[in-house]
């Protein structure tokens, strides 16, 4: 049980939540939340990995992207007094008088949280940030002084938590006012992307994912998975020029999946989505996998997702599986992959980006 650094500072501030009706957005781990466990609470998770690590019943969810409009979609777990939602955002209005945020990496994205927060614990509630001091918490606060009077709490563990105080009332979050929708064209491929911050490359085709989309090998058949989907940019570009393709997408989170599944809908596609932890709980055979996974946890590089990742890959291939994978080219990769794939090949490369094919 190894508490981030953020909760260890909640911990030792745990009389903040004596009082009030609390709701907990992205935290960071899902055992700061067991010393509450006293106390009713409504924990938001936009990611897929700690909501299931706190209701540790669910392997991994499955989605037709069709199900999904644009008012989102929203899992409920129980677990003793607390409700788990995973869910791409939160509409209702003063529900709650206090919302702990942790603070999220994009500066848009910690943006959008707050408004969100705002309107649901109105006028008189308070919001919270906890966050790392390199993490961006002193912007952070910049940010909260629109809503109301702010103020530093408490600093420790390089984290430190700042609380608003919100001087007015706010309307429901309104998710279609933060969403952005692109046009990109790429071997006289036409397609839309829709976006919303906190999603990978929001509102641009990022380049790794262009070197992918245009040097990949048209050898692709069957069932293809877009793994780490982000907002379907990958998925939808290949159904567009195969479109005898049967695609499924998977992310870890809820925000990648909503998006990903209003991109299939501006391009008049459907496909399965899965919010999972890696590949973990997605069991159906797949011929291909293409991806352009991501290698930072919180503001670390971090390579145990995209190992695991790769040896998890080679076991939802079908016989002839290939995996094609696009990343920075500093990042170890050709020989993480010549660890599990008997056949590993440099298929293109840009001055920052390696294209790699492995086969089994």
């Amino acid at each position: 049980m190894i508490l981030t650094p953020q909760s260890q500072l909640l911990e030792r501030n745990i009389g903040l939540f004596d009082n009030g009706d609390w709701v907990f957005i992205n935290p960071s781990d899902a055992y700061f939340l067991d010393e509450l466990k006293h106390k009713p609470l409504t924990v938001m998770h936009q990611y897929f990995d700690v909501f299931a690590e706190c209701v540790k019943v669910v392997p991994a969810i499955t989605f037709d992207s069709r199900d999904i409009t644009e008012t989102g979609f929203s899992v409920e777990q129980k677990a003793g007094l607390h409700t788990h939602y995973f869910t791409p955002f939160i509409t209702s209005v003063k529900s709650h008088t206090d919302a702990m945020i942790y603070l999220p990496k994009a500066k848009n994205h910690f943006s959008m949280l707050l408004r969100m927060a705002a309107g649901l614990v109105g006028e008189g509630g308070r919001i919270h940030v906890v966050g790392e001091n390199k993490g961006g918490i002193k912007s952070a606060a910049k940010l909260m002084q629109q809503y109301g009077a702010t103020q530093k709490v408490d600093s420790a563990r390089h984290c430190s938590i700042i609380t608003t105080e919100v001087s007015q009332d706010h309307i429901a979050f309104e998710p279609h006012a933060w969403v952005e929708q692109e046009r990109y064209v790429l071997n006289d491929v036409d397609w839309q992307v829709v976006s919303m911050p906190g999603v990978f490359s929001h509102g641009e085709l990022d380049k790794g994912t262009a070197l992918l989309l245009e040097k990949h090998t048209n050898i692709l058949s069957g069932t293809v998975l877009d793994f780490a989907c982000g907002a379907g940019v990958i998925a939808s570009y290949l159904t567009k020029r195969y479109p005898h393709l049967s695609m499924q997408l998977s992310d870890v989170s809820a925000l990648a999946i909503y998006c990903s599944a209003m991109t299939l809908a501006a391009n008049q596609q459907a496909a399965t989505l899965f919010a999972a932890n890696g590949l973990e709980g997605i069991n159906s055979k797949v011929q291909h996998i293409v991806t352009n996974p991501p290698f930072h946890t919180g503001v670390k590089t971090d390579y145990t997702v995209t190992k695991r990742f790769i040896q998890d890959a080679k076991k939802l291939l079908t016989k002839q599986g290939t995996l094609h994978m696009v990343a920075n080219r500093f990042l170890p990769y050709p020989g993480l992959l010549a660890e599990h794939f008997p056949r590993v090949l440099t298929t293109a490369q840009t001055t920052q980006f390696s294209l790699y094919q492995a086969a089994l």
